[in-house]
């Protein structure tokens, strides 16, 4: 983990960054017009990376053969407690509160239960578009705040349910202290229930469309037929 002096430095440094630079013209003009959420996200992602690498001791995760990983768990590691430490950046409004995707469940399970990291940082820079543009960073651990995830099987990511988590964030209801093997079987579990979730849709899908199929067989004729559908000129 992150030692508690490293967690208020990368506060620290990121808000001093952005409150310098969050009216500069270029970035004055990447958030205009429509969905500026997306075209801030990888700006500020670049950003915000080149910041910690200046600031802390970091790494990249690399491949078998010396090279970065292009999909990895961190956009940047940071050294801290004798270990490197996964820290991804999320960028957003601060008045759209999503579910957004922020990690492969499947990734975070195989890299907590091989022992290769004991938490995953999220530094999320979330931006109020007004005149002048505010800004506010948040650094929290991800095996924290399970109770503010969602979990998506058929996709396989989790979602962090953002209107639920900054509401308890900003009332300061701070999640429990537990163990990494409390955190683990908490992130189990909520594996488990989208599984099970995930193979129950798959069932009742499966069941209908073998309904149509028999009904479908069982004409002797094949004709098409509209009466149920709708158009429009």
């Amino acid at each position: 983990m992150l030692d508690s002096a490293t967690q208020n430095k990368i506060i620290k440094v990121t808000n001093g960054y952005w409150t310098e630079h969050v009216n500069d013209s270029t970035f004055a003009e990447l958030v205009t017009g429509k969905e500026p959420g997306h075209r801030m996200a990888d700006y500020v992602d670049d950003r915000t990376v080149s910041l910690l690498k200046v600031q802390f001791e970091t790494r990249y995760e690399a491949d078998a053969r010396g090279r970065i990983k292009a999909r990895s768990m961190g956009d940047v590691w940071i050294r801290s407690n004798g270990i490197c430490n996964p820290v991804n950046v999320k960028a957003g409004e601060q008045a759209k509160k999503g579910q957004p995707n922020v990690v492969s469940m499947q990734k975070l399970l195989d890299y907590v239960f091989k022992r290769w990291i004991d938490s995953y940082y999220l530094l999320i820079v979330k931006f109020q578009l007004d005149d002048p543009i505010k800004h506010r960073a948040y650094l929290i651990d991800l095996l924290d705040w399970l109770d503010y995830v969602a979990y998506d099987a058929g996709p396989g990511q989790i979602m962090l349910r953002e209107q639920d988590f900054y509401l308890a964030h900003e009332e300061e209801r701070w999640p429990p202290s537990l163990s990494i093997t409390a955190k683990a079987e908490k992130l189990f579990e909520c594996f488990e229930d989208g599984i099970r979730n995930l193979f129950n849709n798959r069932k009742q899908r499966l069941a209908r469309q073998r309904s149509l199929f028999k009904k479908f067989g069982a004409a002797t004729d094949f004709s098409i037929d509209q009466s149920e559908m709708h158009f429009v000129p």
